[in-house]
């Protein structure tokens, strides 16, 4: 089998120049922030962003968001990839994607942790949480199947100013016998 390679260039990018891809579906929360802060801070870049050349002088992230976001005006490294929107979405869907899919070994993992020193708090958590979760997420990922809930779902998202206004409408709305949450971001 020939493989393709969509790799056209290796540039170093400015991070606030990169245009954020809109279909980005992940979710960065703030202890992964703070872990990536920590090894950018103490390592450094070990990987380099994935961008599209949109051909107008503009490059799109598809894997490197956070890195980019973190880094602000400090240039990064990306590899330029030769690739269409469309390619761009398979690539953005899947590319952390089929990594999660690989099981665990957990006594390497273990192993592995074990030899490293850290002086960062941040890194050290992380680790500590892979060593004593990773063996939990891989049965969590295995999960059951839950397909029946995969239904067509109609909702309405209201910003609120406030979380009293935010209560006051859920209380209405609950009163009315609509069906809803709470959603904080």
């Amino acid at each position: 089998m020939k493989l393709k390679d969509r790799i056209k260039s290796f540039r170093r990018i400015k991070a606030s120049l990169l245009k954020r891809n809109p279909k980005n579906w992940r979710i960065h929360t703030e202890p992964q922030h703070a872990a990536l802060r920590a090894i950018l801070k103490e390592v450094g870049f070990a990987s380099a962003c994935l961008v599209r050349d949109c051909k107008n002088g503009t490059f799109e992230l598809i894997d490197g968001h956070l890195r980019a976001d973190i880094a602000e005006e400090e240039k990064v490294p990306c590899l330029i990839l030769d690739v269409t929107k469309s390619e761009a979405n398979q690539i953005l869907a899947t590319f952390d994607s089929v990594t999660s899919m690989a099981n665990t070994d957990q006594a390497a993992l273990d192993n592995l942790i074990a030899s490293i020193s850290v002086g960062s708090e941040d890194i050290q958590e992380l680790l500590d949480t892979l060593s004593n979760n990773a063996s939990g997420m891989l049965k969590s990922s295995e999960g059951k199947d839950e397909s029946h809930l995969l239904v067509d779902s109609f909702s309405v998202l209201i910003d609120c100013q406030t979380e009293s206004e935010q209560v006051a409408l859920l209380k209405r709305l609950k009163k009315e016998g609509l069906q809803c949450r709470a959603w904080i971001s």
